[in-house]
């Protein structure tokens, strides 16, 4: 026997070279074909094949099946049949008994393979949707099949190569060159010249899409020579057969998306499937079962197109019976050398364990000898019928018996060599049963499920509260019950009865094996199955989830197919269904109403003719626009395509184009898989969120996903009022091409279409500093980099490029030389032209998108314009320098769509004088000046840096320019238009004086100034400001409290009166100072110096404002002033003045009181300071804190009234404190005398003192004390007789040991003892008296003396008494001591 734990994959492999899929990628990967086992229907494609070949049936061959049958692997091995070496024939042939019976056969192949074959091989055909691409990969595959056998006559005169040789002819050379200047064809070729085209086809592996595109050129300008044709497809093919002497075999495989994509076009196919009756030619297809491919057409029309096509092939079915589906799993495994002895002994005993459900599998499945299921152990018989059938439970080629065996154990699913790794023969589960399919089966492709299967399956992950028995007989009961249905009941082995389930553990582990129906009866208790009666008595275990669900789920079915079944709820149930025409940056930006999805409208036969008529009534201008026509049946599709024919007639919409995508409808069996899944998601809704959130999303993918890729593909007709016959496209590529054209046709020199171009740069995001970019005054970084090279590369850099004759032809040198003449004519007429003028006209005439590369544009295209001599002016005639930024800005903000209008004008002879003065006078950098009133703004900031008003230089002005300072003072003060006036103004003095400028800079200075000042100063009002200055000992700064009365931001603004009513001011503020030095005593020189005198003074005054202006009625103006600067609020000027006044008609009142605030204060709180002396009032001023004179009259009174009552209680509570310092020899309260004595004084209270003692305590060690609680405090202690007492140490001690130490004083007798280690707890003396920790402390001590020897006394105490005695003595104890006795009574009972 072999050692226990090796696990399965220790005994064999899975065979490396075991393709469960043929595709290219498995071929390319050295997929093996001598693996392929020949069973029954593989022999009769190879007998047919051979007979083909022969010459006798005039027909190619047709090989169908359904997915998981081996289909692609027999075509794949027949393919390499006809083109390996004889000798790999032979030993093909030698491994198999199915072949080795038929000799003949073998030998016929092999004479036909003599006479030589050329085998092609094409693998999917989902990109082909029309003749041409048809034609051209036949003749791409034979090419290649060619290059690959060698075959010297490749028939270079034809096709690719006669494209070549036509092109390489100077005429034919000349004329493509020509075409491709064309709009259309600029847009359609990557090559810009025949040379280029010839280049690439001979170099390049893949030009089917160039050679599509040369076609498509051939048949609009009738180059018949380039067309490629079935004729001229079959001329080639028959050309090669008889030059080489050869047979041609062409074996394309998953075929079936051809005839999908064409169905209503196979006459061309079978033009070229004919050949073979004229020549050795076959064309060998490879598709989905037949029945599946012809649900269009009516079977008994043998005319229809699919008829006759059929009529062209002999037909043969790739089935897969089960007993050659075991053989084949058999054969996949590869038993390792070593191994071989065990594993046969091995699988003898895992065979013996399955002996009923072998025989029921067998007998099922018409298998011939028991060693087909030994062969494909560990895989349990009914595990392994199930497997068989697994496809049919998948809508579509995801999961196969091969599959399963094939998926490697690293990928997250457990499938067969996960098993294999993880599973020995001796383990508890040694089989691979129904239940181990489901992670494989539902986990990891449930999204592939039919939605039947999917609903039985979902009943699994609704129960949360099963054991692992009942999980394992769950799943299995449901996988049985699912293929069953898909069935249809055609192997009644695989239905969940009662006998079947003991097939499906059979030899599984003893507990299953033997509970697995009471395991399912339990199930059905749990309402999770139901048991249904069927024939002979027996009852099928189903989910109960479905009893009665069909019926719910039909009706859901049918509501949806009449609620959401008309083409335009699909659309707009599938809303991305609009991408299938998925539009580049330069189209979205033209065709899409909306820019940020950039999809086309979607129109149906519903609500065409009104999408039509809202566009036909939007701007044209640059934009363009077009509708999507979609279709759900061909039936609906040719109507639609005769309403749109009709519509495109008509002139009202000859600016939308109309893109017909009705050759893809979504078709029937699409529509009943979005019914399907969508009735499944209302089904789930409410009671599995998940899952009917899967289903709906499926569903949407019908239509967005699956419907929407087949659009993009598929075939196309766009109808313009221009040509209403349509333009045939296949591919949206295709219909973008024709898009294009539409715009190039329109507006030849738009730019938007260059290559490289960014779907940013074809946005509108930052139009200003893009616009920028384009002048080319900065390195260009960001979105818009690349351009200045992609578009205006030839022009980029060169100075007046327009005028270079060499690119007069350009399409950016005709735009500019159109631009720069409607600005010239608008200059001449008017001065000026707005820059949305300007950009209507490139919108217009040029196409000018709202776009980056626009702004980019016009930014290059103006660029001449932004600096002198121009300037700009905003909708209000405000002028400003034209800079770069400037106009970058115009530009940015009318492309923004801004409202406001913006103009570039010129300037005038007097605008240069005035500019050129102003910024030489005013020492202001030149060209910073854009317009007057911005002059303005800066001249402004000129005054104020001279400190001083510019009137004042009227006194020292000797060259006669005061003229123009006025004119500059007028210049600061306007706006706009005036301005502008003001300023024609000086120009015109600049330019008839010469030399003003260097006067008026010589005059604009300083000292200039300060002297102008100081002269005005002297005069005004009799030089009573600098006289005020001299007493108050100010004159040293009184020129600069005048330069700080002329810093204020608009001072220079102001007229020579409004400067003398400010110098006014400061007078009436010095003369404030010189009334508070009077009223203060004091030498302030400022007004903010006096202010602070003033604070001073208030703070410390003792009283309320608002008590003494009602005390004081005559002063409350005074007061007012007061409080104000008190809480340092703004003294404006005129608070300033009336200050002044009061000060000045109050002077003796004021000093009174200021003098005398005491008896103020004695005055207004009277009422509080009742039997006070003066001196004590005096204290009570003194002692408040806070400052009084800006607190209201209430809170005034409070503090006053609280600063008398803390008087009085203090005076008791000195008196209280006094007395007990006196008594306890200097100690300040009672805790302060325990911790000294280290005797709580409590203790040394009489009883009938105590609570009276603890309170006045209390009271004295508090440092909060109400007054009453005071005065109580010191009535006790005047009273109280315990002083001399607590006095001695002797009553300390006796009162301690009483009260502290208790009971335990006959074993503690050292009482100093007790305190130290009582002081150790860190609990102040004065709490000792209860305190639970001292007391927990003294008892410790007292266990501790008494365990130490204090309990021999009392054991000599007992043991001195005799019985009598000591019952009494005991007796009398317990009387009086409670504590004893409660131990006495507790011991007893224990």
């Amino acid at each position: 026997m072999p050692v226990q734990n090796l696990k399965y994959c220790e005994y064999f492999d899975v065979n490396e070279k075991y393709f469960p899929c043929i595709d290219e990628s498995a071929i390319n990967s050295g997929a093996a074909w001598d693996t392929t086992y020949p069973h029954q229907t593989f022999v009769d494609l190879l007998t047919l094949t051979e007979k083909m070949l022969s010459g006798n049936t005039n027909r190619s061959i047709w090989i169908h099946g359904a997915y998981g049958t081996g289909k692609s692997q027999c075509a794949y091995t027949l393919k390499k049949l006809l083109e390996v070496p004889e000798n790999e024939v032979r030993a093909y042939w030698d491994k198999f008994e199915p072949l080795k019976k038929n000799p003949v056969l073998l030998e016929k192949l092999i004479g036909h393979k003599a006479q030589g074959i050329v085998t092609a091989y094409r693998y999917a055909s989902g990109s082909i949707t029309t003749p041409q691409q048809l034609f051209f990969a036949v003749q791409e595959s034979i090419k290649k099949a060619l290059d690959t056998n060698k075959v010297s006559y490749k028939g270079e005169n034809s096709l690719k190569e006669s494209v070549i040789a036509w092109l390489e002819d100077p005429i034919h050379n000349r004329f493509m060159n020509a075409l491709l200047q064309k709009p259309k064809w600029m847009s359609t070729f990557s090559q810009s010249s025949a040379d280029e085209i010839i280049n690439t086809l001979k170099k390049s592996n893949d030009v089917s899409s160039l050679m599509d595109n040369i076609f498509g050129l051939a048949a609009e300008e009738g180059i018949t020579a380039l067309d490629l044709s079935a004729d001229s497809l079959r001329d080639w093919i028959v050309d090669i057969i008889d030059k080489n002497n050869i047979k041609l075999v062409l074996i394309w495989d998953e075929f079936s998306d051809y005839f999908r994509q064409n169905s209503t076009s196979l006459g061309e196919f079978q033009k070229i499937v004919s050949i073979c009756q004229e020549k050795p030619f076959y064309f060998v297809i490879v598709t989905h079962p037949l029945s599946s491919l012809a649900k269009k057409y009516d079977s008994g029309d043998k005319t229809n197109p699919w008829s006759v096509v059929q009529q062209r092939f002999d037909k043969v079915e790739i089935t897969l019976p089960d007993n050659i589906a075991f053989d084949l799993i058999g054969h996949a495994f590869s038993v390792k050398p070593a191994a071989k002895a065990s594993w046969v002994q091995m699988t003898g005993d895992l065979n013996s364990y399955v002996t009923n459900a072998r025989n029921a599998v067998i007998k099922a499945a018409n298998i011939s000898g028991e060693n087909v299921m030994r062969g494909i152990l560990p895989i349990h018989p009914i595990a392994a019928l199930v497997l068989k059938n697994i496809a049919s439970a998948f809508q579509s080629n995801q999961r196969s018996m091969f599959d399963f065996i094939k998926t490697p154990k690293d990928m997250d699913v457990k499938a067969f060599q996960w098993f294999i790794q993880n599973t020995s023969p001796l383990s508890d589960r040694p089989f691979l049963t129904v239940d181990m399919l489901w992670d494989f089966f539902y986990e990891k492709g449930k999204d592939y499920l039919s939605s039947d299967i999917k609903l039985i399956l979902d009943t699994f992950p609704q129960q949360t509260q099963l054991d692992e028995k009942e999980k394992i007989v769950l799943k299995t009961i449901l996988i049985m019950q699912s293929i069953d249905q898909r069935l249809g009941g055609a192997l009644p082995i695989l239905k969940p009865t009662d006998q079947n389930l003991s097939y499906a553990f059979e030899g599984d582990t003893g507990e299953l094996e033997s509970s697995c129906k009471s395991i399912a009866k339990a199930l059905v208790k749990k309402g999770i199955l139901i048991e249904n009666p069927i024939a002979d008595g027996k009852k099928v275990y189903s989910a109960a989830v479905l009893a009665g669900d069909s019926a719910k789920i039909e009706a859901f079915k049918k509501d949806i197919r009449e609620k959401q079944g008309t083409t335009a709820k699909l659309v707009s149930e599938g809303a991305a269904v609009a991408t299938a025409l998925s539009l580049p940056p330069a189209l979205k930006l033209r065709y899409a109403l909306d820019l940020e999805s950039g999809k086309l409208p979607v129109v149906t036969m519903l609500d065409f003719k009104k999408a039509m008529d809202a566009l036909k009534n939007k701007d044209v201008d640059w934009h363009f626009y077009a509708v999507l026509a979609l279709a759900k049946t061909d039936e609906e599709a040719q109507s639609f395509r005769t309403l749109i024919k009709k519509t495109i007639a008509d002139p009202a919409y000859k600016n939308i184009a109309i893109i017909d995508a009705l050759s893809t409808p979504l078709g029937l069996e699409a529509f009943e898989q979005y019914v399907d899944y969508s009735a499944m998601s209302m089904y789930y809704n409410g009671n599995n969120g998940q899952q009917s959130k899967e289903n709906a999303k499926k569903a949407k993918d019908v239509l967005e996903r699956d419907w929407k890729d087949r659009i993009h593909d598929g075939q196309f007709i766009v109808f313009t009022y221009a040509n209403q016959d349509g333009e045939k496209a296949t591919g949206a590529g295709a219909v973008q091409t024709i898009l294009q054209t539409i715009v190039l046709n329109r507006f030849k020199h738009v730019q938007d279409f260059t290559k490289g171009l960014s779907e940013t740069q074809l946005k509108l995001t930052t139009p200003k500093p893009v616009a920028k970019y384009g002048m080319g005054v900065m390195e260009i970084k960001g979105l818009i980099a690349g351009c200045e090279k992609s578009i205006l590369g030839k022009f980029w850099g060169k100075k007046e490029y327009w005028k270079d004759e060499s690119l007069a032809g350009e399409h950016i040198v005709i735009i500019k030389k159109s631009v720069d003449k409607m600005i010239e004519d608008a200059f001449k007429s008017s001065g000026k032209i707005s820059i949305g003028e300007i950009y209507d006209y490139l919108e217009t005439t040029f196409g000018f998108s709202v776009c980056n590369l626009s702004a980019f544009i016009t930014g290059f295209l103006l660029k001449e314009y932004s600096t002198e001599p121009y300037r700009s002016m905003d909708a209000e005639g405000h002028r400003d320098s034209m800079t770069p930024d400037k106009l970058s800005e115009m530009i940015g903000n009318y492309i923004g769509k801004s409202p406001k209008s913006t103009y570039i004008v010129s300037l005038t002879e007097e605008e240069k004088a005035f500019y050129e003065l102003t910024e030489n006078a005013w020492n202001i950098t030149a060209n910073t000046c854009s317009s007057p009133q911005q002059a303005g703004t800066l001249v402004l900031s000129k005054m104020r840096d001279l400190s001083y008003p510019v009137w004042c230089l009227e006194d020292v002005d000797t060259t006669g320019v005061f003229d123009l300072v006025k004119l500059y003072i007028k210049l600061v003060q306007s706006k706009g238009d005036e301005a502008h006036d003001v300023a024609n103004e000086i120009g015109k003095i600049a330019i008839q004086r010469p030399s003003s400028a260097q006067n008026l800079k010589a005059l604009l200075t300083l000292d200039n100034c300060k002297k102008g000042m100081h002269i005005f100063l002297e005069r005004f009002e009799g030089g009573k400001l600098l006289n005020v200055a001299k007493e108050i000992g100010a004159d040293d700064s009184v020129m600069t409290d005048i330069k700080k009365l002329f810093s204020v931001q608009y001072s220079a603004l102001w007229i020579g009166s409004t400067g003398e009513d400010e110098i006014r001011k400061l007078i009436t503020e010095y003369e404030v100072v010189k009334s508070t030095n009077i009223l203060l005593n004091v030498t302030a020189h400022s007004k903010d110096a006096a202010f602070k005198e003033w604070r001073e003074t208030l703070k410390f005054i003792g009283f309320s404002c608002e008590s003494v202006k009602a005390k004081k009625p005559a002063l409350d103006k005074f007061f007012y002033s007061l409080l104000r600067i008190a809480n340092y609020e703004d003294m404006l000027p005129e608070h300033v003045k009336s200050f002044l006044d009061e000060m000045t008609n109050h002077m003796a009142d004021i000093r009174g009181i200021l003098n005398n605030p005491l008896s103020v204060f004695m005055d207004i709180y009277a009422p509080y300071l009742e039997g006070f002396t003066e001196a004590e009032c005096e204290e009570i001023k003194n002692s408040i804190t806070s400052e009084m004179f800006t607190v209201s009259s209430t809170a005034s009174n409070a503090t006053v009234k609280k600063a008398a009552e803390d008087y009085r209680k203090n005076q008791v509570k000195s008196q209280l404190y006094k007395l007990w310092s006196d008594k306890t020899g200097g100690s300040k309260n009672p805790r302060v005398w325990s911790e000294k004595h280290r005797t709580p004084i409590l203790c040394c209270m009489k009883d009938t003192q105590y609570i009276a003692a603890k309170k006045v305590f209390a009271t004295l060690n508090s440092s909060t004390q109400s007054e009453a609680d005071i005065k109580e405090a010191l009535e006790f202690l005047q009273k109280a007789d315990f002083f001399d007492d607590i006095a001695s140490a002797d009553y300390r001690d006796e009162c301690f040991a009483k009260h502290i130490i208790g009971d335990y004083t006959s074993l503690i007798s050292d009482m100093n003892a007790v305190r130290d280690a009582l002081e150790s707890t860190g609990i102040s003396a004065y709490e000792w008296n209860d305190n639970p920790s001292i007391r927990s402390k003294i008892d410790s001590m007292a266990n501790a003396e008494y365990n130490a020897g204090g309990s021999d006394k009392v054991v000599d105490i007992i043991e001195s008494m005799d019985d009598a005695e000591l019952k009494k003595w005991l007796t009398d104890i317990v009387r009086k001591d409670m504590g004893l006795g409660i131990k006495i009574v507790i011991n007893k009972e224990e």
